[in-house]
């Protein structure tokens, strides 16, 4: 009778807690998350050519601000790349970690044998990374170019993230496609 009586109080607080979330919970409409009003109007602008010319002038773009290519869609208008970049001497923080003085079991559930004085206050390991996302996505005629940040430490944990679109790195993206949709137009 009691386990009853609980597992009815706990569909009860789940779906009161539901009710009361509402909406928030799901995803967003928009496959980029994108708060359009948010934006700069710089972020936005319309390339001559096919839709086939004006993906391969994005992506060469990007590759010419060395950034990798990791997704490309003709049909969606979209071009997704990245690029990853060491974070010199921000590796030389204390983190929450333990240090290398530590004994058993200090080191993710293992056993560390031997010992020393090589790194005695753990502060020497491998710097973080920042991974830099841009995409250029189709929205009707135009094309919006959107860029995210993020911090991540050498074990992979995320230190920092935010999306960085500035007007002035939306205006030079969108240079850079004007000048390679000006070169692929000359090249046979």
């Amino acid at each position: 009778m009691r386990t009853m009586s609980a597992i009815r109080l706990l569909v009860k607080m789940s779906l009161l807690s539901l009710a009361i979330g509402g909406c928030t919970s799901l995803p967003s409409a928009q496959p980029l998350g994108i708060n359009e009003q948010a934006m700069p109007q710089s972020c936005y602008a319309t390339h001559g050519g096919t839709r086939l010319a004006q993906i391969r002038a994005i992506a060469t773009a990007l590759e010419r601000q060395d950034y990798e290519i990791r997704a490309s869609d003709v049909e969606l208008g979209l071009v997704s790349a990245e690029r990853i970049r060491r974070q010199p001497g921000l590796g030389a923080t204390h983190q929450w970690r333990g240090s290398s003085l530590t004994g058993f079991g200090g080191r993710r559930g293992g056993v560390m044998l031997g010992g020393g004085f090589g790194n005695p206050f753990g502060v020497f390991r491998s710097d973080p990374y920042s991974i830099e996302r841009v995409s250029v996505s189709a929205d009707g005629p135009r094309y919006l170019a959107v860029r995210s940040m993020m911090i991540m430490s050498p074990d992979g944990f995320v230190i920092d993230a935010r999306p960085a679109s500035p007007e002035p790195f939306c205006q030079q993206t969108h240079a850079a496609i004007e000048q390679a949709l000006a070169r692929l137009g000359d090249a046979p």
